[in-house]
């Protein structure tokens, strides 16, 4: 039996932590931007989104992606910036995203009272930045395995990196729990292959599925895991 987490909205609280550099960023570069903050955020997590999107689709480098969002968002207001002012200015950005990060209060006492499973990790990120999370939380001692989409080129909701990260680990999919917060791209494709999706819906979101397993804080996984001990 293993338990396999997501980072970013499972673990991590990512929109908190990129609200605040986005804030950031533009307090120090808004005469640049023409346009006041919730349109500016609204616009950054498009380009966020779509960029992101290219680099998991193999279109371009995890660095190349970072650079060409802000290209893009710059060439809104006419500006066309060269590549070195690109990543300048998203540096800005990152140095306060990573300022940001932090757990959700229910992560650690749950990684605690479950710490004697097998755990791992699977991300749709880029390795080195995926593992910096890890060891900046303190959680990283938990995790035997981290398998991210930038290491194996295969991206979620492509089952395949679920059965990858379950070979790499010799544990059989219907053995293996999954728990993340999209169900589009973490909970449907890993139950494809048999593993045992669960559902963090910190939100309370509504969603019509009798085959969805959900909770709304991490305080409750160990329950379910000691019901499904062999």
């Amino acid at each position: 039996m293993m338990v396999f987490f997501d980072i970013d909205g499972t673990l991590l609280d990512h929109k908190s932590a990129e609200l605040a550099g986005v804030e950031l960023l533009y307090q120090n570069y808004q005469n640049f931007f023409g346009m006041d903050f919730n349109e500016f955020y609204s616009v950054w997590c498009k380009l966020s989104d779509k960029h992101f999107e290219r680099y998991l689709a193999k279109e371009c480098s995890f660095e190349e992606q970072r650079i060409e969002r802000i290209k893009e968002l710059y060439l809104k207001q006419n500006i066309n910036l060269s590549n070195e002012d690109a990543i300048r200015i998203f540096n800005y950005y990152l140095y306060n995203y990573e300022l940001s990060w932090k757990l959700y209060d229910d992560v650690e006492p749950c990684l605690k009272k479950i710490s004697k499973l097998k755990m791992g990790i699977i991300s749709n990120g880029d390795l080195e930045q995926q593992k910096l999370k890890l060891d900046k939380m303190g959680i990283s001692r938990y995790f035997v395995d981290i398998v991210v989409a930038g290491e194996f080129h295969v991206a979620k909701p492509c089952t395949e990196i679920f059965e990858i990260a379950c070979k790499r680990n010799g544990e059989k999919p219907e053995k293996c729990f999954y728990v993340g917060d999209a169900i589009e791209t973490d909970i449907m494709p890993c139950k494809k292959i048999g593993m045992k999706g669960i559902w963090i819906n910190r939100d309370n979101k509504t969603f019509q599925s009798k085959n969805i397993k959900s909770i709304i804080s991490l305080e409750e996984l160990a329950n379910i895991l000691c019901e499904n001990m062999p």
